[in-house]
């Protein structure tokens, strides 16, 4: 079993290479709304000026958390 904290860091590498670098702002997983369900850990992230000073202008709409299997640490978009 992978621990949360090693998952953050795999979902963290996963925003690196999928999302960050298709936009202009910083994206941030959002803390507050880390789920560890049953056989993954899910990671919500966001633009971090809305996360962290509610600043719309870099709100992301649409886009699905990222999830890890808790056994293997493969990381994927939610469905």
């Amino acid at each position: 079993m992978i621990s949360l904290d090693s998952a953050r860091q795999i979902a963290e590498q996963f925003l690196d290479v999928e999302v960050r670098e298709r936009f202009p702002h910083p994206v941030v997983i959002v803390d507050c709304a880390v789920k560890d369900l049953e056989d993954v850990y899910v990671f919500p992230y966001n633009g971090k000026a809305y996360v962290e000073a509610d600043d719309w202008h870099q709100a992301m709409a649409g886009n699905h958390p990222v999830v890890v299997d808790k056994r293997t640490g493969g990381a994927r978009f939610s469905a």
